[in-house]
């Protein structure tokens, strides 16, 4: 039973995650293919805001994926001589969400062919003891998780005008693979930047 709400919160954190779309705020996609080369900043923020930031894996994973997303578009990391500054920010809520009561499991005796009991010890066991689902709603209940948003900004180094900025937010309850969870966004963030001429 227990697996089973578990299995259960699993699957609607997976379908909230699926649905999460990139967002996108931006000057004209025309101005910024001329930028070509990036360094990057810290933001001047409340540190309780930006929860991660102090991890340095999650900083170097995301760094990485911006600078192969980049490459891919012909912007290269320069910080001698940068056209635009890039940072990140990564804010975390908690939220609440209804699911489904798990369903309670019933047992049944397999089929085929064969014995489908033997006696042992002077009672009946059966064989093939497996169990199904009660297809009736058994309520629903609500639970809470927590929600990461990371956001990538990019400022022109001249003027610091923010020129672009790109979010993604999801579930993030799994500690042990926020990391590769934030640098696998970082990635589809980027992927709405356009490319350099």
């Amino acid at each position: 039973m227990k697996l089973t709400a578990i299995f259960t919160s699993l699957i609607m954190l997976f379908l909230v995650a699926a649905c999460a779309t990139v967002k996108v705020d931006k000057v004209d996609a025309l101005h910024l293919t001329n930028y070509k080369k990036y360094a990057w900043v810290r933001p001047d923020t409340d540190s309780a805001k930006d929860l991660l930031r102090g991890n340095s894996i999650t900083e170097n994973n995301i760094r990485a994926a911006v600078k192969g997303e980049f490459l891919k578009k012909g912007i290269t990391e320069d910080e001698q001589n940068p056209d635009l500054l890039l940072m990140y920010h990564i804010y975390t809520t908690k939220k609440t969400q209804t699911v489904a009561n798990p369903v309670p499991m019933y047992p049944y005796y397999g089929y085929g062919f064969g014995p489908r009991a033997f006696i042992y010890r002077g009672r009946i066991v059966p064989i093939g003891y497996s169990g199904y689902y009660n297809p009736w709603n058994t309520g629903y209940h609500t639970e809470q998780y927590t929600d990461g948003t990371l956001m990538i900004d990019v400022i022109d180094a001249k003027s610091n005008e923010l020129l672009w900025r790109g979010s993604l937010e999801n579930p993030v309850n799994d500690s042990v693979g926020l990391s590769k969870q934030f640098a696998k966004e970082a990635k589809q963030i980027l992927s709405k930047y356009p490319d350099v001429k």
